[in-house]
């Protein structure tokens, strides 16, 4: 298959981070930069967030301020994946109002509120019309059927991640989409299990905490338990590493046939990665020389080491053909993966 020539579109919706300079890092990207999404301080999301003391909330609002002098949409994150006793309640709702006018009186009001919540959809729909709502990518909503039920409440929807790969059925989506006046888009980097039964419980723990809380760590270490069962599977080695092909990132390379099926934004997760910037800048150039893992959220480079996943060795029609596609969702195990993984694991020179 020939690379697609395509011209830069800007698509990605970046997660802002703090381990890396914000600014620095996404000034020469900014053609490709639609949007950051964040947790407003104090907003449980489906990722730990760091202590907003002074110093880091004022960090974050002055990194917001200079995306939206620079046309950058911000797109604010109520995913959690639970909210208690609180789920359907006053409490939640006026938190919600509360956060907005918080954002509003600091000009940071949102273009777009992401949420896994039904509730705190149908409350932004009342109390604030203008916004945009986003389906959250953690609601797994695996098709049009799903999306229809709610079309109400979402004007934008995070495709599956289980079903992305598929590129006839994101057409499809895509497709239906705009004929409902709506939008969808994609995460592309993510280094989760295909359909990991522990997801779930996994952003559950991030609504209550992070899982990480000294009595957490003391219950997972009597039982010798870890919610990262990711982790835990490609520390076996062997055949378990091929898993990764099996997974539901996109190459940065791959882009383009996406957004020649109609999607329209492409979120790339690095919140909380090692390494923001490199991550970002392969996604923004459509290209990576390197170890594809280490694109990954979360990153599991060191499962692997010293061994690579060599971007440069896929093949060349990896995105349209077999497990890069449709048939890891229904596994045969035909081979195919382990020869493929044959040919781009090794080990750098």
């Amino acid at each position: 298959m020939e690379k697609l020539e395509t011209p830069p579109k800007r698509n990605l919706a970046v997660g802002h981070f703090f381990n890396e300079p914000f600014r620095e890092t996404c000034a020469p990207l900014l053609p490709r930069i639609a949007e950051t999404f964040f947790a407003w301080p104090g907003v449980k999301s489906c990722r730990p967030a760091p202590e907003f003391t002074p110093e880091v909330r004022e960090r974050l609002l002055s990194d917001l301020r200079w995306a939206r002098e620079n046309g950058v949409r911000l797109d604010t994150l109520f995913n959690a994946n639970c909210y208690g006793d609180e789920a359907i309640s006053a409490e939640l709702a006026d938190f919600v109002t509360r956060t907005l006018h918080e954002m509003d009186s600091e000009g940071l009001f949102p273009d777009v509120v992401t949420t896994t919540s039904p509730f705190v959809a149908r409350v932004l729909r009342v109390k604030f019309p203008s916004v945009r709502i986003r389906a959250s990518v953690n609601m797994r909503i695996h098709g049009t059927v799903g999306f229809g039920y709610v079309d109400d409440l979402f004007d934008e929807f995070y495709l599956s991640r289980e079903r992305q790969r598929d590129l006839a059925w994101a057409r499809r989506t895509a497709d239906w989409a705009r004929s409902h006046g709506k939008v969808v888009g994609m995460q592309v980097n993510s280094g989760c299990l295909r359909e990991c039964p522990f997801q779930t419980f996994h952003d559950n723990l991030h609504g209550h905490g992070d899982g990480r809380r000294p009595s957490d760590a003391a219950a997972a270490r009597e039982y010798d338990f870890s919610f990262f069962r990711c982790k835990t599977h490609f520390a076996a080695g062997g055949a378990a590493l091929e898993d990764f092909l099996r997974a539901t990132w996109i190459r940065p390379e791959d882009v383009p046939l996406w957004e020649d099926a109609g999607v329209s934004l492409f979120k790339v997760a690095i919140r909380r990665h090692p390494a923001p910037a490199a991550t970002l800048r392969a996604y923004a150039a459509y290209s990576f020389d390197g170890n594809l893992v280490s694109l990954m959220d979360p990153d599991h480079s060191s499962a692997f080491a010293p061994r690579i996943i060599d971007n440069r060795r896929f093949p060349v029609d990896w995105a349209v053909s077999g497990i890069g596609a449709a048939c890891a969702a229904d596994c045969s195990n035909c081979g195919r993966c382990a020869e493929v993984f044959r040919q781009v694991c090794v080990e750098p020179k």
